[in-house]
């Protein structure tokens, strides 16, 4: 169970469209069609700000969809308050986090797709942002931006600029960027067979290797695109044992040894000390630090 906020963080203010979500409105057609899928389950404490994440985005063609497990801590009202302005949204037992973004996906319609999580949160203006860089590379696969760790509150504690894609060793499994800041083409979603479902904690390093292992074009940006919200309810911060047991389970399936990745961990290192993208993450979050998501509206970098 995810433990509540411990102070109150002030909700955006949000006008919002008939054609968000694509729910009764008109798309316009000159912009990508962006879906995004939310999978939840009693994660009410952090839902809403993540659903006014997205819907705020003033975005013209955003199929936006909600998977719930069946909560049971008042999820389900939050959902239904704004269910008009989604394209589609179901809460009914599930698999996990990964069978929920897959039931979501099944129903994706948009030319790029990713996945908020239900604590997490979105920039203002990201998804412009991304469907620009679509525009520029509409060849490109994986589309990716700078990523922010926030804590319980939703307050930034952390900012990850993305270094070089020099830095990105993805064959020895150290793939440095941001889920929440991933942006992925539905045809190679599709070409690579979608996500695994069997996968709880590295479902996204699994996905992107595959992407990346079969020739996925990557469009990288510092634009500030997603942010990661830690609390005791995360997956990783509550269950180490068994995210570590994938970890290595999935190291070893793919042929990387421990070795091989912390040299390309090092690497990397090397490689974001020289690209400049460790000092700006630094420069960025003493500035930006202690504020969340909602109040950047600047996020070009």
């Amino acid at each position: 169970m995810s433990r509540s906020p411990s102070t109150t963080v002030p909700l955006p203010t949000l006008v919002m469209r008939e054609q968000d979500g694509m729910r009764g409105g008109r798309a316009d057609p000159s912009w990508p069609r962006i879906s995004i899928v939310t999978p939840s389950y009693n994660q009410a404490p952090f839902l809403e700000q993540a659903i006014l994440s997205v819907l705020g985005q003033d975005y013209p063609n955003l199929e936006y969809m909600i998977v719930d497990g069946g909560s049971t801590d008042g999820s389900v009202e939050i959902i239904r308050r704004y269910e008009r302005h989604l394209a589609w949204w179901v809460s009914e037992p599930d698999e996990g986090q990964s069978h929920a973004i897959e039931k979501g996906f099944a129903r994706a319609t948009g030319a790029l797709l990713n996945w908020i999580n239900s604590d997490d949160l979105l920039f203002p203006g990201a998804l412009r942002h991304i469907a620009t860089a679509w525009r520029a590379r509409p060849d490109g696969d994986l589309f990716v931006g700078s990523n922010a760790s926030c804590d319980a509150d939703g307050r930034i504690w952390r900012i990850s600029v993305l270094g070089s894609q020099a830095a990105i060793c993805h064959r020895q499994g150290v793939i440095p960027i941001g889920q929440q800041s991933v942006f992925f083409s539905r045809e190679i979603y599709q070409r690579i067979g979608g996500i695994r479902r069997d996968l709880h904690y590295v479902m996204d390093r699994d996905l992107y290797l595959r992407m990346l292992g079969a020739g996925g074009k990557l469009v990288t940006s510092h634009a500030l695109i997603g942010a990661w919200r830690y609390h005791a309810g995360t997956k990783s911060a509550s269950a180490t044992d068994a995210c570590n047991r994938e970890i290595a389970a999935f190291l070893s399936a793919n042929g990387i040894s421990p070795r091989r990745r912390e040299v390309a961990k090092w690497w990397m290192r090397l490689v974001r000390c020289c690209d400049g993208s460790y000092w700006r993450s630094w420069r960025l979050t003493r500035r930006l630090g202690g504020r969340t998501p909602a109040e950047i509206f600047d996020h070009s970098l």
